[in-house]
């Protein structure tokens, strides 16, 4: 079975990826936390009372991740701080493969920016190792698993990504999120936005073990989904955060060498091509000008 599925690219080319499953996405959750982001404190205290009376009001719990989240800088921050980490640990604890577990609001950073908790980080880490650990852990909590750990710990993202691969092989979600992570890493990318781009790269992780690794693996590897995922993003967030032209062409060059590659693996694919030329078209018009 095959479907098409398109990623941001500056000019929306849409690969048809083989032998995978429809990715669907329920957007109930982030409704909800959206929802929460324009609560009032007294609106907030009545959720709050709410969930403490039932638990598993998960439509509730998912405003007040948005109220924390959206309306941070207010006062009484270590009120606020200490009750948003509550209801995250909650929520790995208790439901792990819920899609609001898996949102960008439920993710708690160790530091960088005003809601860093490096104390819920920790308490948080243990929970995901708990569920990690266990073999009755599914793929979505695992995929939530990655999504938490992706900007902070790479390397046990991509364990659970591979986990969660092993349990459903033929869901291209694993493919489409290994390349994502892998180009990230070579990236050096550690923090991303609210609109979900790259706000913040680390040299060092550039030069690190993990991207040593995921340039290993994408050299290796057969599938297209991966391939051209991460070919995207280096085209995409590699030519805008690289200091120098210099930089932004080896960015190109290497996600052109990724589809050739994914040429190669699935030569039937017709959009190879196509996406072959964008990225050299790109490589020669911009990067190239002429004299």
């Amino acid at each position: 079975m095959s479907f098409r599925f398109a990623w941001a690219l500056p000019l929306l080319l849409q690969i048809p990826l083989c032998g995978a499953q429809t990715i669907t996405l329920n957007l109930g959750a982030e409704q909800l936390v959206h929802q929460g982001a324009k609560l009032g404190v007294g609106a907030a205290q009545e959720l709050e009372a709410a969930v403490e009376n039932n638990p598993e009001d998960l439509s509730a719990r998912a405003k007040l991740v948005g109220y924390y989240f959206y309306q941070w800088m207010q006062p009484g921050e270590a009120a606020a701080k200490a009750a948003r980490r509550r209801h995250i640990l909650w929520l790995i604890e208790n439901h792990p493969d819920v899609q609001l577990t898996g949102l960008s609001e439920a993710v708690i950073d160790r530091s960088g920016n005003s809601l860093a908790d490096e104390e819920g980080y920790e308490q948080a880490r243990k929970l995901w190792l708990a569920h990690l650990d266990s073999p009755k852990t599914g793929a979505q909590a695992l995929g939530n698993l990655a999504k938490f750990f992706q900007m902070t710990d790479k390397n046990l993202a991509e364990k659970a990504l591979l986990r969660a691969l092993e349990l459903q092989p033929t869901n291209g979600e694993w493919n489409w999120r290994l390349g994502y992570l892998y180009a990230m890493g070579i990236l050096g990318v550690d923090a991303i936005g609210l609109n979900g781009q790259p706000t913040s790269t680390d040299p060092f992780a550039q030069q690190s073990p993990f991207a040593a690794k995921a340039r290993k693996a994408l050299a290796e590897t057969t599938n297209g989904t991966t391939l051209a995922i991460a070919a995207s993003i280096l085209w995409r967030y590699g030519t805008m955060l690289a200091p120098s032209e210099k930089m932004k062409a080896e960015y190109v060059d290497q996600a052109i060498q990724f589809v050739q590659q994914a040429r190669k693996a699935e030569p039937a694919n017709p959009s190879w091509p196509q996406f072959l030329a964008q990225l050299q078209a790109y490589r020669r018009q911009v990067l190239s000008p002429p004299n």
